[in-house]
């Protein structure tokens, strides 16, 4: 993980410019239809700040955290409507708050965890949920620009599971999955599969 945070901490400038044309407009609906307004929404792995922006102008109550710190300062300049709601916290270790959420959204961000610090983190968000809370997550499901070990040629860390152990990673945890769906790459990118999925607690 260490690597890949200094990958997007030297290139948070010219990443979040990216992150910001990317067609997620499917994502973003699936969002809307997700969770009710109004609710109290964590994001994990806001990058840019593209999508906590996109849910507060939609009258949802966002915090937002990313594991790299200048993405984070690069986020509040883009978005400055979210100055107050953007945090550095660090993935599984961090993820502690002194409240719980209505629901938790995560957007390509897990699948840089190695398998052990997937399953702790997402036991965390289970934790962090209230009752039938729900959690969005969306993950690449296959990827043609890694080696075996799972590493792509920016040093850049990505775990890849099949469908049914993403699956079963989460419901392990206790979550029932409600929706998923696989998509085509939102940068154009040829050779990436991703899958979302909504569970509740």
């Amino acid at each position: 993980m260490e690597k890949t945070l200094d990958y997007y901490n030297t290139n948070s400038t010219k990443l979040n410019e990216r992150y910001e044309s990317a067609d997620v407009n499917e994502v973003q609906r699936l969002l809307l239809r997700s969770f009710l307004k109004n609710s109290k929404i964590l994001e994990i792995g806001c990058g840019s700040g593209r999508d906590a922006s996109f849910m507060t102008k939609n009258d949802f109550d966002v915090i937002a955290i990313d594991g790299s710190k200048n993405m984070i300062e690069e986020a509040k300049k883009i978005h400055p409507e979210l100055f107050e709601k953007l945090y550095h916290k660090t993935l599984p270790n961090d993820l502690t708050f002194n409240k719980t959420f209505d629901g938790v959204y995560s957007i390509a961000t897990l699948m840089h965890l190695s398998k052990i610090d997937l399953a702790k983190t997402i036991s965390k968000i289970y934790d962090l949920l209230d009752q039938n809370g729900k959690f969005l997550m969306s993950v690449s499901l296959f990827r043609n620009d890694i080696d075996k070990n799972g590493f792509d040629d920016k040093g850049r860390f990505f775990l890849v599971l099949s469908f049914e152990e993403w699956i079963n990673l989460v419901e392990n945890i206790g979550f029932k999955i409600l929706e998923t769906k696989t998509n085509d790459d939102g940068l154009g990118r040829c050779g990436i599969q991703w899958l979302t999925l909504v569970a509740q607690k």
